[in-house]
């Protein structure tokens, strides 16, 4: 159990630093992850506020 636990985070770490290294070499997956986590993280928010919405108003 706690090997697989590990296996995965250094797994999670690997993935991690690929994407760092990728974004500090090349510019356009700098500008295309930058505006996925921009985009991803809006939607999200609106969601969240939208969902709070529908559970709040009276039926």
């Amino acid at each position: 159990m706690m090997d697989k636990r590990i296996n995965t985070l250094i797994f999670l770490y690997i993935v991690y630093f690929l994407i760092a290294l990728t974004m500090l070499l090349f510019v356009p997956v700098q500008k295309f992850f930058t505006a996925f986590l921009f985009g991803a993280s809006g939607v999200l928010i609106f969601l969240m506020f939208f969902t709070l919405w529908l559970l709040k108003r009276d039926y």
